[in-house]
């Protein structure tokens, strides 16, 4: 299946959740481009989402290679957690290029609903939670999930050894962690407790927070109040 046809795919997949999507401003005009091929088509989302190959007046392009593109329409890969970044300046085989600074914001919040649903092939969105699909951010493996008005939610992978936040940055957001598998150690401000399944641990906004895997941790992540 090529670009085109995929992208056209994927568009009538959105058919329940094309709500999430439709924007009543001006037109947003998001292209994907597949940098190894070359091919690239555009996204026009207004009141009604279409697929051209015209790709001009762009206001996002998405970067991707052909097998990139072509894991995320048979499952084999997931956009949110190839486009998920520690910060905007990591390379991910993912690559959005914001290209018109007065409408980053609201390119930015289709590209939410991008990373929600629309990547996600099938007339009903079902994510599969597994390692072998989770990205790289922050010193563990996130899948996002829901990243919307203030909201982020992520199931996360932490594999033994390793330290979630361990760069020790500060989220000016309150963050709660509920682990499903595995036990590890979390740290805020300097305090330790254990980390366990069927708990919730609440981390303050703008404390030191750090999770250190002594077994593999599967949990979710929620966070509340953060900014665009």
């Amino acid at each position: 299946m090529g670009l085109i046809e995929g992208l056209r795919r994927l568009v009538d997949d959105m058919a329940l959740y094309k709500d999430q999507l439709e924007h009543s401003g001006e037109e947003l005009r998001i292209s994907v481009r597949l940098t190894d091929t070359g091919d690239e088509a555009t996204i026009v989302v207004g009141e009604e989402i279409h697929v051209e190959d015209s790709v001009e007046n762009l206001d996002l392009r998405i970067n991707m290679e052909q097998a990139t593109f072509k894991g995320l329409l048979s499952r084999e890969a997931d956009f949110g957690a190839l486009v998920g970044r520690s910060r905007m300046s990591d390379v991910r085989p993912i690559n959005p290029e914001f290209l018109k600074p007065e409408r980053v914001s609201a390119a930015f919040e289709v590209l939410k609903v991008m990373m929600n649903v629309f990547f996600t092939p099938g007339r009903h969105k079902v994510k599969e939670l597994r390692g072998e699909l989770a990205g790289d951010a922050h010193g563990a493996h996130p899948i996002p999930l829901v990243y919307w008005d203030g909201l982020r939610f992520a199931w996360y992978q932490i594999r033994r050894g390793e330290v979630l936040n361990e760069a020790g940055e500060r989220d000016p957001y309150p963050q709660v962690v509920v682990p499903l598998r595995g036990r590890g150690t979390i740290v805020l401000d300097g305090e330790e407790m254990e980390l366990r399944p069927s708990t919730a641990v609440y981390i303050p906004a703008n404390s030191l927070h750090q999770i250190r895997a002594d077994e593999d941790i599967e949990a979710l992540w929620l966070a509340w109040k953060a900014p665009p």
